[in-house]
């Protein structure tokens, strides 16, 4: 793909009233497009932080578009305290995206998503929700399926995390969920590469663990990797403590291009 260039970056396009994405465009037109989600524990981070920077220039240099989405923050007090409109955002982006494809010249049939920590909880929720997390939360949106999803240590069963980062209201850890929504699905989930350092203490593995689980005992497709000696908050190329070196772009780029370029083949 070395005829692929960056083409433009397009800051701060507002997609509601009051958010913004950024378009990380690539030439030739109608290349697929990745929705991007930072992280941040639902209450910090942005479209415009490293670890989405760094996404989009390994997405860019493989010949994807991209589109780093920002969504409503909590306090840093409730974590919960815009639930769920920060998934109503991420439904609000994604229709935005399909809308403009042909103004903008990148394609979303078909689309993916990547996520880090809380993004990738959000896009989970999206993916695995569908239909039935919107109308379950009363918000009246379409909803489009991606075909590929790469996360990040992801918050996948909220009732099992630890003290502080879940909520004293049940029925808000259910609905706020993967887990609870991926075994109410009536169609085919999305095959997941999901990255997990085995020194997590933000998110612990066994939130990849059952996520994993839970995606083989349906039949979906299931990536794992395991990134030793690393803890949270780490990039797709980064080093942990000991110096030792993580270098995950051409495991992405080889899931984006099976699952959006060559239909799963």
């Amino acid at each position: 793909m070395s005829d692929l260039s960056v083409c433009n970056l397009i800051a701060g396009i507002p997609y509601s009233p009051s958010r913004k994405l950024d378009l990380y465009l690539v030439d030739p037109p109608g290349r697929p497009l990745v929705a991007c989600l930072h992280g941040g524990g639902f209450v910090s981070g942005g479209r415009d932080d490293e670890r989405c920077g760094q996404a989009a220039a390994l997405l860019n240099e493989a010949g994807f578009n991209c589109a780093s989405i920002s969504y409503s923050l909590a306090s840093p007090e409730d974590r919960f305290g815009v639930w769920p409109r920060n998934l109503f955002d991420v439904a609000d982006a994604v229709t935005w995206l399909h809308q403009q494809a042909e103004r903008y010249g990148y394609s979303c049939e078909p689309f993916g998503m990547l996520g880090f920590s809380a993004g990738c909880c959000l896009a989970n929720l999206y993916i695995q929700g569908g239909k039935r997390i919107f109308k379950h939360l009363g918000y009246d949106t379409e909803v489009f399926f991606p075909s590929a999803l790469v996360g990040f240590y992801g918050p996948y069963d909220f009732p099992s995390r630890q003290v502080g980062r879940k909520s004293s209201d049940n029925d808000l850890n259910r609905d706020h969920s993967p887990s609870f929504w991926v075994r109410r699905r009536n169609s085919p989930a999305p095959p997941v590469l999901h990255i997990q350092g085995d020194r997590d203490t933000i998110v612990y593995p066994d939130q990849h663990q059952r996520f994993q689980r839970d995606y083989e005992e349906l039949g979906y497709s299931f990536t794992a990797i395991e990134a030793r000696g690393f803890g949270h908050s780490f990039a797709p190329r980064d080093l942990n403590d000991a110096g030792e070196s993580l270098d995950l772009p051409p495991r992405i780029v080889a899931f984006f291009t099976r699952h959006l370029v060559d239909g799963g083949n």
